[in-house]
Parts: C-alpha cells; sequence; structure tokens
C-alpha cells in the first residue's frame, strides 16, 4: 500500500472517533474534573410522591432540558427543629409540618394534608323555647322568707308555737328571657314550706301559715302550721354562750313551682322546682304552773 493511501486510512479512523466523541458528549450528566467522562441516560422527567407515603421527589425548575434535576427531600419537622420556623398548629386540613430541602434554594418549611378536609362546619342549632325559659327561670330573683315565729320572744315547752312567713312575699315571680327570636316566661309560685325545728321535728305547712295577731281574742284566731316542743332549748348553742340563752336553729325552706310559656314558638310546661330558706333561732323556756291554796 502507498503511503498517500495509509495516511487517507488513518484520517478517516481519526475522523470517525471524533464523530463518536461529539455525540456521546451530548448524555453527559457529569465529570469527575479529569480527563475521563462519564455517560448516562439522561431523562427530562421528574417524579413526585406523597412526603407521607415515601421519598417525594419534585423539580426545582432550574433543570436544563434533558438532565435530571437533583429531586427535592421532605422530613417531618421535629421539635427540635422547628425553633427557627414561624409553625402555626395547623393547616387549613388534617396534615403535617414537613422540612422542604431542595437545591439552591433554602430549606423552608410546608404544611401537608394527610388526611381528609374537615367538614365545613355546621349550621347554628336553632333555639328552643325549653332553652329560653331555662334562662328565664334562672333569671327569677326569689327572696328569702321573712319569718314570724309566736309566742315571742320565747316559745314554751308544751305550747303550741305558731309558724309563718311575712304573707307579703307568698304571691308569684317571673322573668321573661329571649333566646334566637323565642321569648319565654317563667313564673314561680310558692307552694309549701318545711319547717326543721332544730330538736328533730320536722313541720310541713301547704301554706304561708296564719300570723298571730295579738290585737285579736285567742278564740278568735287558729292556725293550720304549728309545733309543740316538748323540751326547753337549755344548753344549746348560744350567742353568747350562757345555757340559759341557749336556742334551737329553725330554718323554713319554701318550694316553688315554676311553669313556662313561649311566645314565637310552640311549647310550655313545669320546669324543677326552686327552693329559698331562712334560719332564726327559737329559744324554748320551761314554765312551771304553782298552785295556791285558798
Amino acid at each position: 500500500m502507498s503511503a498517500r493511501v495509509r495516511i487517507v486510512g488513518l484520517l478517516v479512523v481519526i475522523l470517525g472517533l471524533a464523530l463518536w466523541a461529539s455525540t456521546a458528549v451530548a448524555g453527559v450528566i457529569g465529570t469527575d474534573g479529569g480527563n475521563t467522562v462519564t455517560v448516562g441516560a439522561a431523562t427530562s422527567s421528574s417524579s413526585s410522591s406523597d412526603p407521607a407515603g415515601g421519598a417525594a421527589t419534585e423539580t426545582d425548575g432550574g433543570s436544563s432540558e434533558g438532565v435530571s434535576p437533583a429531586p427535592c427531600t421532605y422530613s417531618p419537622v421535629e421539635l427540635s427543629e422547628s425553633a427557627g420556623f414561624d409553625l402555626a398548629p395547623g393547616g387549613p386540613t388534617p396534615g403535617e409540618w414537613y422540612l422542604v430541602q431542595c437545591p439552591g434554594t433554602a430549606e423552608r418549611a410546608e404544611w401537608i394534608p394527610t388526611g381528609p378536609v374537615a367538614p365545613a362546619p355546621a349550621a347554628a342549632v336553632a333555639a328552643s323555647p325549653a332553652a329560653a325559659a331555662a334562662r328565664a327561670a334562672a333569671s327569677i330573683v326569689l327572696p328569702s322568707p321573712p319569718l314570724e315565729i309566736n309566742p315571742a320572744p320565747f316559745s314554751i315547752v308544751n305550747f303550741a308555737t305558731w309558724l309563718a312567713v311575712a304573707p307579703g312575699m307568698w304571691h308569684p315571680y317571673r322573668a321573661t328571657a329571649t333566646v334566637g327570636g323565642i321569648t319565654a316566661t317563667a313564673v314561680a309560685t310558692p307552694v309549701s314550706v318545711v319547717w326543721t325545728m332544730g330538736d328533730g321535728g320536722v313541720v310541713v305547712c301547704d301554706g304561708p301559715g296564719t300570723v298571730f295577731n295579738p290585737a285579736l281574742p285567742l278564740g278568735q284566731q287558729t292556725t293550720s302550721c304549728s309545733y309543740t316542743y316538748q323540751r326547753s332549748s337549755y344548753g344549746e348553742p348560744s350567742g353568747d354562750g350562757d345555757p340559759n340563752d341557749g336556742a334551737f336553729p329553725v330554718t323554713a325552706t319554701v318550694t316553688w313551682r315554676v311553669t313556662w310559656t313561649a311566645v314565637g314558638a310552640p311549647g310550655g310546661g313545669s320546669l324543677p322546682s326552686l327552693h329559698t330558706s331562712s334560719t332564726v333561732a327559737v329559744r324554748v323556756e320551761q314554765v312551771e304552773s304553782v298552785g295556791v291554796g285558798s
């Protein structure tokens, strides 16, 4: 073979190697800084998955077409890592805070939903007549019963003690309340009095009792609410410590029946009873009669 033919053959080989090298460079994704070239299969696609289900990836928006971008990484926020972020207790849906790290960008916190969207708040429940009635009953101002004990200033063993509450308070009391456009009126009516007499005795009276009137003859007065002590109050607690001034604590408890009616909606009926009470100290003396012969 002539020298000219060998030179032309050599040039063809060199040209073929140059063309092969230029084709391979189109797929380069990295070099080691030296003379070695790493050739790989380039792609322009990326994927993203739920952080709660595994490693998630997303593109950073700045990758060259045909070259795989480095993925962003997600990791749940640990308590020790949350100090640098102003994290609210939660987002608009059930989820969890994650730290997101993408190449070339600052680390950030992101709320990632992990459950179904919470249902919208239910509409406000319409006010009921019973709710308005309960509020009205709670606003009724009832008096503590003023007590009338006769005879005064002390009772006598084996002699009837008249019991009464002041008749001026024995009448209905009412109050009105409005809730959500419904108006209800509650009425408290006194029905009975329970007297605890301090010596163990109890008297139940269906009304206020009768106040003794010293201006009228005894024969013209009667009562259905009274109590007869069988012993004196000597030695009972006293304000001054003197056993002769001992007294029984007498408590009168009034029971009030409560009813209600409504305007703006059907309704009415009864509510739980109310109670008011007062206590007074009653001294009971032992009176001895002395017979004198003629």
